[in-house]
Parts: structure tokens; C-alpha cells; sequence
């Protein structure tokens, strides 16, 4: 198989005219580590799919790939692991009302300044070190907005069909802005209270308002909906992709647009940790880690996990894997563990995607204990097992301006300085 990049790839110049078109402000609704930049996703949706089509995302995340379909008249439908992300995507892509959200939004927030709720140690979420993350008051000024949505919706709102995905709005709003209203460190992609922000603290420079911050928040969201205009849908399934039933969209996918995770560089769930805990995805500890082991690329494992270490169906990545058993045990299995893995949604987006169908992946490689690790190729290599043909493949540069991927992401791998954008195609 020759995996050669293509410098001179007509789709790469179509994905830089994307690039310089506006951006949805839609996509700043929530942070996220590692989202796709929305011109991926919307390039090659314009390219190979019509109006009316259905394109499909393995890793749906925060939605991306889920707001470009709808906005390019494309209906959607995507698998998530994490709840937080899933419902961050499914908020982001409903047609909600912009004026309902406005009425919403003025007495949401005078139910907030006029009337007393009474908070208890109860009302608060289970963190770990959660003083050491909020301040008191902060805390408790969350803790009011929460009351004041959930009393809105019960009490002041009469039934309606879209009442929860309103409720979610401000939900996932909340979420939104914890990062801002905590002691962490807004630049940092981990969750942490760095120097600047003690050197701030010291100076009397950190000024929190929490109501305000969420009255900014919805007042500026509430207007990111007037981008949906065509009669298409999006779906996002709570699921792990490598073990999906796709039986129900075998053949009917136009296009598959996906960036999976990097192996063993970033655990994901850690990036929200904070947001997860506040807004209870995961009440306690175990809760916290039983979700992080099933995220792919995890490499979060206890000895006895990689005491035996297994083999995949292709020799080339056999060998890497033999390589590493003699470095390094734990990442000799991480590498069998991902790629095992990846070759069952891999499967699956085959059984989804129609004949002639294109699937495009953004990926990049990996090193593991200074090894190099070329997860393109060898993604590529077990696709064209399952009836997939490689169309082009080339480099897709990281902006400079991106603190976020041009930070080493653990202690064995690199930084990323560009990421290959790889097209299949369904024989």
C-alpha cells in the first residue's frame, strides 16, 4: 500500500478557500479540546455530498462536524462516549428560537436577582478539592443560577415540545462558563492554577462576577441561532463507536467526516474534568475513571491490565507492537488496544457508508517512547480491509496560534505540527 502525500492536491486548495471564509460563531458556544476547525468538515461536505444527504461522525465531540452538516443543508448523525460532549452537541445543533430564548433569558435572569433560594451543602456537586477550584461565593452563585433554571422550567414555562432542549441550553451554558468563574487557568488546556493566575490573585487582579458571566453567556448565545435554515436534522447517539449497532444506517451515509482521538496523547475526559464534576456526568471517582478507560486512546492502565500483550490482523503494525514490548509493556498495549479498536469502527464505517461514498479522516501521528507511531497509514491499511480505496492524502498545517495542539501533549509525544487529511473511498 503507498501512502504518499499528495502536495499538490486540488481538494487541499478547496480547504483553504474554506478556511477563509467566517467561521459559525456556533462553534464557540462550549470549549473543547481538539475540535476540527470547521472548514474541514464544511469543504468536504460541500464537495461530496448534495443537498438533503447524511453525513456521519464517528467521534462526534462537541459537534463540528454535526453544525456544518445542518448549515450546508445536510442531515447528521454521530456517535459520542462522553455525556457532557453529547449533550454540548446536541444543544449546539437544534433549531431553537432566538426570540423565545431572549424572553427566556430576562426571566431567567430576573428570577435570579429577585428571589432567595435557599442552598444547601447538599445542592453542591461532589469535586475533588472543590474549594481548592471555587470560591464560596462562586459556588453558591452557581448553585442559584441552577435553582432559578430548573424553577423556570418547572414552575414558569407550560409544557411544551421542545422544553427540554431549551432547559439544555442553560445547562450546557452553565457549563460553559466554569472554567472563567474558577481559580484555573483559562490558557491552559488541563485544569490548573498556574503562577500567572497566583501572581493575578496576589495583585488583586482576578475580579469574578458569576451571575453577570452567565448573563453575558446566554445573552450572547441566544443569537447564535439564526444559522439553521434548511428542513434537515442531527442525531447524536451516546455510545462507545467501536461497539455501536449501526445495523439501521447500514448503506445510507454519504459521507463520513471524523478526527479520532490521537493515541496516547491527550485524555480527553481530563481536559473537562471540572465541567464533568460540576455538572455530574460522573459523581464520584469511579464514576470519573470507568468513563475515561473506555475513551479510545486511553492509556490510563493499571499493571495487570498489560502483563499479556496481543496482536492485531496486520503484520506491520505486529511489528511496531513487538518493537514496543521491548521498551515498554504498558505502551505496547496501548498501541494493540487502539488499533484493535479502531479496526472495529472502522468496520462499521463501512457497513454505514453507501457504495462510492467518501470518508475523510484528520489524524496525525503519534511517538510513544520516542517511537514513531504512523497512525494514518496504518488507519489506512486496515480500511482497505474492509473495502475502502485511498483517494488522496496530504498535510493540513496547525496554526502557530493554536496553544492548545502546539503544546506537548504527555511525555513521550511530540508536538503536533500538522495533521494529515486522509480521503477514502467505498468500492
Amino acid at each position: 500500500m503507498e501512502f504518499l502525500v499528495n502536495e499538490k492536491s486540488e481538494l487541499l486548495k478547496k480547504l483553504d478557500e474554506e478556511k477563509a471564509l467566517k467561521r459559525a460563531e456556533m462553534h464557540s458556544f462550549h470549549r473543547y479540546y481538539g475540535k476540527l476547525i470547521p472548514a474541514i468538515p464544511s469543504a468536504f461536505i460541500k464537495k461530496f455530498t448534495k443537498k438533503g444527504g447524511l453525513v456521519f461522525d464517528p467521534f462526534s465531540g462537541s459537534g463540528t462536524t454535526a453544525v456544518e452538516a445542518l448549515r450546508n443543508g445536510r442531515n447528521f448523525v454521530g456517535f459520542e462516549i462522553n455525556p457532557l460532549a453529547k449533550n454540548i452537541a446536541e444543544v449546539k445543533t437544534r433549531k431553537l428560537d432566538v426570540n423565545l430564548l431572549r424572553q427566556f433569558n430576562d426571566k431567567i435572569l430576573d428570577l435570579i436577582y429577585t428571589k432567595e433560594y435557599k442552598i444547601t451543602e447538599k445542592d453542591i456537586p461532589f469535586l475533588i478539592n472543590r474549594d481548592h477550584w471555587f470560591k464560596d461565593f462562586v459556588q453558591t452563585d452557581l448553585i442559584k443560577i441552577k435553582k432559578a433554571v430548573d424553577d423556570f422550567f418547572e414552575n414558569y414555562l407550560e409544557n411544551s415540545e421542545k422544553k427540554d432542549e431549551y432547559k439544555k441550553f442553560y445547562l450546557m451554558t452553565i457549563s460553559a462558563i466554569l472554567r472563567n468563574v474558577s481559580n484555573a487557568d483559562t490558557r491552559h488546556v488541563f485544569p490548573g492554577i498556574s503562577k500567572r493566575m497566583r501572581k493575578l490573585e496576589a495583585e488583586g487582579k482576578i475580579h469574578i462576577d458569576v451571575i453577570a458571566s452567565f448573563a453575558r453567556a446566554i445573552k450572547k448565545r441566544a443569537e447564535y441561532y439564526d444559522i439553521y435554515k434548511d428542513d434537515v436534522n442531527a442525531e447524536i447517539i451516546l455510545a462507545d463507536s467501536s461497539q455501536a449497532d449501526v445495523e439501521a444506517l447500514r448503506g445510507k451515509v454519504d459521507l463520513i467526516v471524523t478526527n479520532p482521538p490521537y493515541i496516547s496523547s491527550v485524555r480527553y475526559i481530563e481536559t473537562l474534568k471540572i465541567e464533568m464534576y460540576w455538572m455530574e456526568y460522573v459523581k464520584n471517582n469511579v464514576e470519573y475513571f470507568t468513563l475515561a478507560d473506555k475513551m479510545l486512546g486511553n492509556d490510563h492502565l493499571a499493571k495487570k491490565d498489560y502483563e499479556t500483550v496481543g496482536l492485531t490482523k496486520y503484520d506491520e503494525i505486529n511489528v511496531l507492537i513487538e518493537d514496543m514490548k521491548l521498551i515498554d509493556m504498558k505502551n505496547a498495549k496501548i498501541i494493540e488496544v487502539f488499533f484493535n479498536n479502531i479496526e472495529k469502527v472502522i468496520e462499521k464505517m463501512s457497513i454505514v457508508l453507501k457504495s462510492g461514498g467518501k470518508a475523510v479522516i484528520k489524524i496525525s501521528d503519534s511517538k510513544i517512547r520516542k517511537t514513531k507511531v504512523e497512525t494514518g497509514r496504518f488507519m489506512t491499511l486496515i480500511a482497505e480491509h474492509y473495502g475502502f480505496k485511498l483517494k488522496d492524502v496530504f498535510l493540513d498545517e496547525i496554526n502557530n496560534n493554536s496553544r492548545s495542539l502546539t503544546t506537548a501533549r504527555n511525555t513521550y509525544s511530540d508536538i503536533i505540527t500538522h495533521d494529515y487529511i486522509i480521503i477514502w473511498e467505498k468500492m
